[in-house]
C-alpha cells in the first residue's frame, strides 16, 4: 500500500508518524497505524525468547553483583561469610565474568529486539509489549547493590548532611560526617572532600530518603532506586507522546530510548539522579506543550533543581510556545516572561525549603575534577601532553587541560545557543534542537560519563527518524554498555580481558543458538535479499526450480508447526514496497 493510499484508508484523523523510507536512505515516510499489524506466530515466539534472553542476562548480572568485582557493594560487603550466596564474593574474577556475560546477553537481546521495532515495518511490537519487556529486564536490578558507580552513596551522604544541618555546598561528606558514618564511608574517594553540584530539589529528596531509612545503607539504596524509578516511568510516559508531536514513530522511540541498555544499567541499576532529571524534563515538555504551561514549567524547574543541565529545556520550551503563538518577537518575549516568572518562583521556593542557599552554582565544576576520556577536550589534552613528552617538551597535560576545559564549555554553550537560534528561525523542531544542543554541550564539557549521553539521546530518540542517527546511537550504546566495570572502580586489565572473553563466548553462543533455532527476527537487509532473490527468479525463469540461497534466518523455515511464507509474500523493505531491487535503508537494525 502506498503512503497516500494508507492515509486515505486510515482516514484523515488517523495517527501518523514520520519514519525512515526504506527506498531512500536518510529520508522519511508517513505511516499510519492502519498500516501496522500484530506480530505473527513466529515473531511472537522470537519476542518471547528474546525477552527470556534479556531477563537471563539481567539475572546473571544480579548474581555477579554479590562480589565487589560485580557491583559497587557497601564496605564491608554484607554477604561476606554467608553460606552459598557468599561464595561468589570470594571469587571476584569469576563473578565479574558472570556479570559481563549477563551484560552481553542484555545488549544482544536489545539489539535483536530492535528488528521488531524498525520504522516502516508492517508487523511490529506494540507499546505494551515493549513496556512489558522493560519491566522483565528491570526487575532483577531492583534488589541488587548499586551497579557501575558509587554515586548513590554520595547522594545518601548528602542527604545525611542535610538531615544533620550541614550545608553540602560548603564541604564534602567526609569532612563533616567523618569516616565512621555509614554513608560517608561508602563514598568514592574522588568525591569525599568535594561539595555537591546538585540542586535544591534533589537535596530535599535525599534528606527525605535518609529521614526514612536512618543509617541503614541497604534500605537507603533501595529507596533511592525507587525514587529514580519514578523518573524512568516518566520517561516511558513522555517518550511516545513527544515522538508523536515530532511525527516520529513512538515504538521505535521507546525501543531506542526507554529500553536502551544504558537506561537499564545506569538509571535503574545505578540509581543515578539523571533518571529523575530526564524524566521530569521530558514530562514537563509534554505537559507544557499539550496541557498546562504552568504545570509543565514547574516540572522542568524540578528537573533543574536536580541538575542544572535541564535548564536548556526551558529555553527551547519558550521557543516552541512562541512559534506556536505565531513566531513574532513579541510572542517570544511574552512567553519568555511567563515561563521565567514561574521558573523563578518555583526555584526560589525550592531553595527556601532546602535552606542551603545557591552554593550549587559554585560547585558546578565539581565533576570536572576528574579526567573523563569520553570528553573531547580531555582526550585532546591527554594526547597533546603525551606528544609533548615524546618530543622532549615535557608533560603539558595539565596546562592544556586548563585551557581546553573552559574553552570547550564556552564553545559548547555558543553552539547550543546557535541551535536555539536555528529553532527560532524554524530550522529545527524545538525538541530535536534540545537534543542536539545538549549533545554538543555534553561532548565538549570537561567530563562525560556514559549516562550523560542519555541527556541528549532520549530527546533525540523522540524527535528524529533519521536512519543514520539510529545507526550511530545503536553502535554507541553497545560500546558504552560494556565499557564501565559493574563495580564502578578500576580493575586489573588481565581480569577485565578474561571477563570480556567470557562474555564474548556467551554472546556468540547465544547468537548461534538463536540463529540455529530460527529465533532471530528478520531484518530489513534480509527482506531486501529475499526480494532480490525473487526478482532474480522472475528474470531467469529457468532458475525457478533451483533454490537460491538467501543469507540469514529469512531463508529458513519459520519453525515447527508454522508453514513457510509463500514467495508471493516476500516483499522489499519499506511500507510502500517501492522496488524489489532497492537497497535497504541504512539504520534498519
Amino acid at each position: 500500500m502506498s503512503t497516500q493510499g494508507a492515509e486515505a484508508a486510515a482516514g484523515p484523523g488517523a495517527p501518523r508518524g514520520r519514519v525512515p523510507d526504506a527506498a531512500h536512505p536518510g529520508a522519511t515516510a508517513t505511516v499510519t497505524r492502519a498500516d501496522e499489524t500484530h506480530l505473527d506466530a513466529q515473531e511472537l515466539r522470537q519476542l518471547r525468547v528474546l525477552r527470556q534472553t534479556g531477563t537471563t542476562g539481567a539475572l546473571l548480572i544480579a548474581v555477579g553483583s554479590v562480589s565487589s568485582y560485580g557491583a559497587a557493594n557497601p564496605i564491608p560487603n554484607p554477604v561476606d561469610g554467608l553460606r552459598i550466596i557468599g561464595l561468589l564474593s570470594r571469587v571476584g574474577p569469576a563473578s565479574l565474568a558472570v556479570s559481563y556475560a549477563g551484560m552481553g546477553l542484555v545488549v544482544l537481546a536489545w539489539y535483536l529486539l530492535g528488528r521488531l521495532t524498525t520504522p516502516g515495518r508492517i508487523r511490529r511490537l506494540t507499546r505494551p509489549q515493549l513496556t512489558h519487556t522493560l519491566a522483565m529486564w528491570a526487575v532483577p536490578f531492583l534488589v541488587t547493590p548499586p551497579l557501575f558507580s558509587r554515586d548513590v552513596y554520595s547522594y545518601l551522604a548528602v542527604g545525611k548532611m542535610m538531615s544533620l544541618g550541614f550545608n553540602p555546598y560548603d564541604s564534602g561528606p567526609l569532612d563533616v560526617l567523618g569516616d565512621g558514618d555509614a554513608f560517608a564511608h561508602q563514598v568514592d574517594a574522588k568525591w569525599q572532600h568535594t561539595a555537591t553540584p546538585y540542586g535544591p530539589a534533589f537535596l530535599l529528596i535525599a534528606r527525605a530518603i535518609v529521614g526514612v531509612s536512618g543509617s541503614h545503607v541497604i534500605l537507603a539504596v533501595l529507596l533511592q532506586r525507587l525514587v529514580e524509578l519514578i523518573g524512568v516511568a516518566l520517561i516511558v510516559w513522555a517518550l511516545p507522546r513527544l515522538a508523536r508531536r515530532s511525527r516520529v514513530d513512538p515504538i521505535s522511540a521507546l525501543w531506542l530510548g526507554a529500553l536502551n541498555p544504558l537506561v537499564l544499567f545506569h538509571l535503574v541499576a545505578g540509581a543515578h539522579n539523571e533518571a529523575l532529571m530526564i524524566g521530569m524534563m521530558m514530562a514537563g515538555l509534554v505537559v507544557a506543550l499539550d496541557r498546562s504551561v504552568i504545570l509543565g514549567t514547574v516540572l522542568l524547574t524540578g528537573a533543574v533543581g536536580v541538575k542544572a543541565t535541564a535548564g536548556l529545556a526551558l529555553a527551547f520550551l519558550v521557543v516552541a510556545l512562541a512559534l506556536r503563538a505565531g513566531g513574532a518577537w513579541k510572542d517570544l518575549w511574552r512567553w519568555g516572561l511567563r515561563v521565567g516568572a514561574v521558573f523563578v518562583g518555583t526555584f526560589a521556593l525550592l531553595t527556601l525549603l532546602a535552606g542551603v542557599g545557591v552554593g550549587w552554582l559554585a560547585a558546578l565544576n565539581t565533576p570536572g575534577l576528574i579526567r573523563s576520556f569520553l570528553s573531547v577536550t580531555t582526550a585532546v589534552s591527554v594526547v597533546t601532553g603525551a606528544a609533548g613528552t615524546l618530543l622532549g617538551l615535557g608533560d603539558q597535560t595539565e596546562g592544556v587541560l586548563d585551557v581546553l576545559h573552559p574553552l570547550g564549555t564556552v564553545v559548547g554553550t555558543v553552539l547550543a545557543g546557535y541551535v536555539l537560534w536555528r529553532c527560532w528561525r524554524r530550522g529545527f523542531d524545538p525538541v530535536l534542537g534540545l537534543g542536539v544542543a545538549i549533545g554538543l554541550f555534553v561532548i565538549l564539557s570537561p567530563v562525560v560519563q556514559p549516562w550523560y549521553l542519555l541527556w541528549a539521546a532520549l530527546p533525540l530518540a523522540a524527535s528524529t527518524a533519521v536512519a543514520r542517527y539510529r545507526d550511530v546511537t545503536v553502535a554507541i550504546t553497545m560500546a558504552l554498555s560494556v565499557m564501565i566495570m559493574p563495580s564502578g572502580s578500576v580493575i586489573r586489565p588481565l581480569i577485565i580481558a578474561q571477563a570480556a572473553l567470557a562474555a564474548a563466548v556467551v554472546a556468540v553462543a547465544a547468537w548461534y543458538l538463536l540463529r540455529r533455532r530460527r529465533l532471530i527476527p528478520i531484518s530489513e537487509w534480509d527482506r531486501w535479499l529475499m526480494a532480490s532473490a525473487k526478482l532474480a527468479r522472475l528474470r531467469h525463469p529457468s532458475a525457478a526450480g533451483r533454490r537460491i540461497p538467501v543469507r540469514g534466518p529469512a531463508a529458513a523455515d519459520p519453525g515447527p508447526g508454522i508453514p513457510p511464507a509463500p514467495d508471493a509474500e516476500v516483499t522489499p523493505p519499506g511500507p510502500d514496497h517501492h522496488s524489489a531491487s532497492a537497497p535497504p535503508s541504512r539504520g534498519q537494525t
